[in-house]
């Protein structure tokens, strides 16, 4: 709550984190807790050999990833947000949901009735024959020769 009760810049999500990451880090961890009478860094010190920290991967960030629903259509793809994405199984005609970081938008994870069926991947025109939007440039894949 003494968070909430600042005057806090507002003007964007970095300021908020830095904000909050000063108010832990300066008083937070450095002030005495009543219920357990130390200071909480000190407290998570006593069991740090019991912490278990996730190894990086990109599946850490998908519980903060937009979720959208999508109907998929007869040709197993959908397109959020003027993209069109293959489905990473046989979908058609499904309604999905999908999660995406709202940021760095390159890729999409397609979940169907709360499973997680995997990550779409942008429709390869070329690959699959299918005229190419206005939008869309053909990136010569690894191993193709430019003229």
């Amino acid at each position: 709550m003494s968070f909430l009760n600042r005057q806090l810049d507002l003007s964007s999500i970095e300021a908020l984190n830095r904000a909050f990451t000063a108010l832990v880090e300066d008083e937070y961890h450095q002030s005495e807790h009543s219920s357990f009478c130390m200071r909480p860094i000190d407290r998570f010190g006593l069991d740090l050999t019991r912490v278990r920290f996730l190894p990086p991967g990109d599946v850490n960030d998908e519980p903060f990833f937009v979720e959208q629903d999508r109907t998929v259509l007869a040709d197993n793809t959908f397109s959020p947000k003027n993209t069109r994405f293959e489905a990473p199984r046989d979908l058609r005609s499904r309604k999905v949901q999908i999660r995406f970081d709202r940021l760095n938008f390159d890729r999409a994870i397609v979940y169907y009735k709360n499973e997680r069926m995997g990550e779409a991947r942008p429709v390869d025109f070329v690959g699959n024959d299918r005229k190419p939007s206005k939008k869309v440039v053909a990136v010569p894949t690894q191993g193709e020769v430019e003229a």
